[in-house]
């Protein structure tokens, strides 16, 4: 009979899960795409010609060896033995394209590697062990939040509060922010002379300076993700 109960709660804790997973998916799925880039554009500004996030950054270009050796166990063209050509991004979060850099906040990384025939691979990292928003509904009322009033020209900080107070899900990459974030300096002009970084798997060789605009994706869908 115990077993039985054991068994019998087991279930309902995992229907529950399930339930609440897809209340938070349903929950986020009431966001738009128009409605993010509204946000974005009004708790920063309209910036024509750069991105609406992670606005400010600055670019790298290289070339990826992998070692063939792995081959034996991965099929990525990446790790074909050949040189990829690779077009990194580094970056600020938000859309402020005059931000600090010492301001503490995610650091942005992404990765297009430009595989034979025409193929990418993209990768997109941040600094921080997880993300502010479980669900797209908390990213844009944290855009909306983020929102200046208009009297003072700042984020109002009852706003703020009230946001923090009904979204747990931002408080992991808040505090985590708050306690191992040290402000940084990114590069503000072209370094050149880079030592090549090297792994078991794999041999970087930068060609240009971290300081190069950013160039178009080989789609020509548009500039570099992150």
């Amino acid at each position: 009979m115990r077993q039985q109960r054991g068994h019998a709660l087991k279930w309902l804790l995992i229907a529950l899960l399930a339930l609440s997973m897809s209340l938070a998916v349903a929950q986020g799925d009431e966001v738009t795409a128009d409605q993010v880039v509204t946000a974005l554009e009004g708790a920063y500004g309209v910036h024509p010609g750069e991105r609406r996030h992670h606005t400010k950054g600055t670019c790298a270009l290289g070339a990826l060896v992998g070692s063939s050796e792995a081959a034996a166990y991965l099929r990525s063209a990446l790790f074909a033995g050949d040189a990829v050509p690779v077009v990194a991004r580094f970056s600020l979060a938000g859309g402020d394209p005059h931000a600090p850099d010492a301001e503490k906040s995610p650091r942005g990384m992404a990765l297009e590697f430009r595989l034979p025939h025409g193929s990418l691979q993209h990768m997109t990292m941040i600094n921080t062990p997880m993300f502010f928003a479980a669900v797209p509904r908390t990213f844009l009322d944290k855009m909306l939040a983020l929102t200046p009033d208009s009297t003072t020209g700042k984020p109002d900080p009852e706003q703020l509060k009230a946001f923090a107070a009904s979204h747990p899900d931002h408080r992991g990459q808040a505090t985590f922010l708050a306690d191992h974030n040290r402000p940084g300096v990114m590069p503000t002009r072209p370094t050149r002379g880079s030592t090549p970084s090297r792994s078991s798997l794999a041999t970087t060789r930068p060609r240009s300076s971290a300081g190069a605009s950013c160039p178009r994706m080989a789609n020509s869908h548009g500039p570099m993700p992150n």
